[in-house]
C-alpha cells in the first residue's frame, strides 16, 4: 500500500496480507521465502508503512522456512518522482535543519541483487547504491538537470506530525503516508550493503531530459 486509503491500512495489507501468502507458501510445501521490506522497518514503530513490514519480518523469521530479508534504502525514481515535482515548479523544500543522507539504489540493480542471493539462508540485507548523497545535494543535481536556479527552503519537522494528526482525525488514510514521508525525509536512509553499477547522479540527468 503506496498510496492513499480510507478503507485499508498498511497493517491489513503489508502485514496481514503478506501472513496470508506465507501461510499458502507454507501450505504448498515451499521451504524458502525471499521479503523486500524497507531500511530501518525495525526502528519506526509509529510510521505504519514501516512497523507492518517489521511485524511480518518477526513472523517470517519464526515461520519454520528458511529466508532472505531485503531492506532496501529506496530506489531511484522514487526519489526523482518526489523532487521533480518540486524542481518544476522552482523550489524544493526539505525538512528540519541537519543534512539527510541516502544511497537509493536502482530497480535493476537491485534485483540482480536478488537473484544473486536468492538461495541465501537466514539473511537480512541493508542494500543500497555505491553513491551517497544528502537530499540537499540531490535537489542541486535535480536544479541542474533541469537548467533552474536551485532554490531550497527548509521547513520545520513537526509541521508533518501536525498534519498527520489532522488527517487521522479526518480517517481520510493520509496519516500513513505523511508519517512515512517525514521518516524519510528526516532519517539516514544508507544501507551498509552497497551494489551495483548504476549512477544515481547519471539517471537524474536522463530522468530531467526525458521530460524535455
Amino acid at each position: 500500500l503506496t498510496k492513499t486509503s480510507a478503507s485499508d491500512t498498511n497493517y491489513q495489507i503489508d502485514y496481514q496480507g503478506n501472513l496470508n501468502i506465507l501461510a499458502e507458501a507454507k501450505a504448498a510445501g515451499v521451504g524458502h521465502f525471499v521479503y523486500i521490506s524497507v531500511i530501518k522497518a525495525d526502528k519506526a514503530p509509529k510510521v505504519p508503512m514501516l512497523h507492518a513490514k517489521y511485524l511480518f519480518e518477526e513472523e517470517l523469521k519464526k515461520s519454520g522456512l528458511t529466508w532472505v530479508i531485503h531492506r532496501p534504502t529506496g530506489y531511484f525514481y522514487d526519489i526523482v518522482k518526489v523532487f521533480k515535482p518540486m524542481v518544476e515548479k522552482g523550489e524544493v523544500t526539505l525538512l528540519g535543519k541537519k543534512p539527510v543522507h541516502a544511497n537509493v539504489i536502482s530497480t535493476e540493480d537491485f534485483a540482480e541483487f536478488i537473484v544473486a542471493h536468492i538461495t541465501d539462508e537466514n539473511k537480512s540485507y541493508n542494500v543500497g547504491g555505491r553513491e551517497t548523497w544528502s537530499y540537499e545535494e540531490i535537489a542541486n543535481m535535480c536544479f541542474a538537470a533541469a537548467g533552474k536556479p536551485a532554490v531550497i527552503k527548509r521547513a520545520p519537522a513537526f509541521l508533518f506530525d501536525v498534519l498527520a494528526f489532522v488527517n487521522k482525525l479526518k480517517k481520510n488514510g493520509k496519516e500513513a503516508i505523511l508519517r512515512f514521508s517525514k521518516w524519510t525525509l528526516t532519517e539516514e536512509m544508507v544501507g551498509d550493503t552497497e551494489y551495483g553499477d548504476m549512477s544515481f547522479a547519471e539517471y537524474i540527468r536522463q530522468s530531467f531530459r526525458e521530460g524535455e
